[in-house]
């Protein structure tokens, strides 16, 4: 069973920054980027545990992103899954909390990368750095598993970047596995803060409910009922905006630190894998 994940709530700013004055923008977003990506100071080590292999990725944007990969002689139907982890985790991290393990059980290959600013990647986090890495790891998908589906999954903010690719990509993603989804970063930011503050301070958004429509693949949602930080109806309204065949669960008692803890997930994500496998 995969180890439940401590994660800071998302855009979590502290009364300092309220007191900044409207003038100090720069400082203001400087705030409002360490909190958003609050990359864990985890050491990520080189090479990665066996059996995995380090991967490195070149974006567009000139950032050196580090993956690590697994999955080697998996079953020739199976799909290689991209994953994209939240917003206070690394490779480490992942490591930690059993991961991995979960994704060698699945027989499938993966691949897990650090976003930019992260581990060993270089760069800074943002939207746009974010999703120029999801299209390096999805090329490397490509180029080293030719024709084999490629799923792209993620939790809290990888749900995000995961289901941006899959509307991104429509020819090469036949996929989307969201875990924790949320429907827009503002509209989640806006439970916490101020609109002012947050229209202010949030220049990422992250519109999953936007991007939605657009992503006509097999759907997997999976939230927990108890998540008091990505709420359940944000889960719900994701779903319901999906443009194709999607299965949502919500597990009772779940939370958001400890939704990947719940072996019913993975099982959710294997039952997944296997249906789209047999198309």
């Amino acid at each position: 069973m995969i180890a439940s994940v401590k994660l800071r709530p998302v855009l979590l700013l502290t009364a300092a920054v309220l007191a900044v004055p409207l003038l100090a923008m720069p400082l203001l977003d400087a705030f409002a980027r360490q909190s958003l990506y609050p990359a864990p100071p985890v050491r990520v080590p080189s090479p990665p545990p066996p059996p995995l292999a380090e991967v490195r990725l070149d974006t567009e944007r000139g950032d050196a992103v580090v993956g690590w990969a697994g999955g080697a002689g998996a079953p020739p139907g199976a799909p290689v899954v991209l994953f994209f982890h939240g917003n206070g985790e690394n490779l480490a991290t992942l490591a930690s909390a059993g991961l991995f393990e979960e994704m060698a059980a699945l027989g499938v290959p993966h691949l897990a990368i650090d976003y930019p600013g992260y581990g060993r990647s270089t760069g800074r986090p943002s939207e746009e750095g974010l999703a120029a890495a999801a299209d390096a790891a999805l090329a490397w998908a490509r180029r080293e598993h030719p024709g084999r589906r490629v799923v792209a999954a993620g939790w809290s903010l990888g749900a995000a970047v995961a289901a941006a690719l899959a509307a991104r990509r429509p020819d090469e993603v036949a996929g989307l596995i969201a875990l924790s989804p949320w429907t827009s970063l503002p509209e989640l930011a806006r439970r916490f803060f101020p609109a002012p503050l947050v229209r202010m301070a949030l220049s990422d958004r992250y519109d999953t409910a936007a991007a939605a429509p657009r992503i006509r693949v097999p759907a997997l949602v999976v939230h927990g009922a108890a998540d008091a930080i990505i709420p359940a109806d944000h889960g719900r309204r994701v779903a319901a905006a999906l443009g194709g065949p999607v299965d949502h669960r919500e597990l009772a008692g779940a939370g958001h630190n400890d939704l990947l803890a719940h072996p019913e997930v993975w099982e959710e994500i294997a039952r997944f894998l296997a249906r789209l496998a047999a198309r």
